[in-house]
């Protein structure tokens, strides 16, 4: 008996070592937008107007901080992610949406300190800025210190020095 002939593989496509860097444009553009929403933060008639803003700012900062800590996370693979030093793993010079969501928040407290009476909110929304993608780093390292890669992925980054 013969066997039928095997169908032709598809293409396998790997990740480039390389990814592209970002364009020089996006960061300017980022400072630039940032600007203008701060002075139009500051123009607001009133404090029902800037409350709105400021929360409206703060929930796409969470959202965006999170989803930059999530796709960070998900490069790292079974690397855990240094407190003080950043990932090992990091596929571009700047993170766009961390920067955006920095950005956000600075609109967010920006609103929020010209609201009289409403100064602590700004550590509040810093604190509520920050606290999502702690955790999730801490997840992460947590789950990979146990599943015990992390210490084959330790030596061989070490290696590489």
């Amino acid at each position: 008996m013969s066997q039928a002939p095997l169908d032709p593989m598809r293409p396998v496509r790997l990740a480039p070592d390389e990814w592209p860097s970002t364009p020089a444009w996006k960061m300017p553009a980022l400072i630039a937008v940032s600007a203008v929403a701060a002075v139009s933060t500051l123009a607001l008639p009133n404090t029902a107007a800037r409350v709105t803003v400021a929360a409206v700012a703060l929930i796409v900062a969470v959202v965006l901080a999170v989803a930059s800590t999530r796709r960070t996370v998900r490069e790292s693979g079974d690397q855990r992610i240094s407190w003080l030093r950043g990932p090992a793993v990091r596929r571009r010079d700047v993170d766009l949406l961390h920067g955006c969501s920095g950005s956000a928040l600075f609109v967010g407290a920006l609103a929020l300190n010209s609201v009289p009476g409403w100064y602590w909110w700004v550590t509040a929304a810093l604190v509520v800025w920050v606290l999502p993608t702690l955790v999730l780093q801490a997840r992460h390292n947590r789950r990979v210190a146990r599943s015990g890669a992390d210490s084959v992925a330790h030596r061989r980054f070490l290696h590489r020095i």
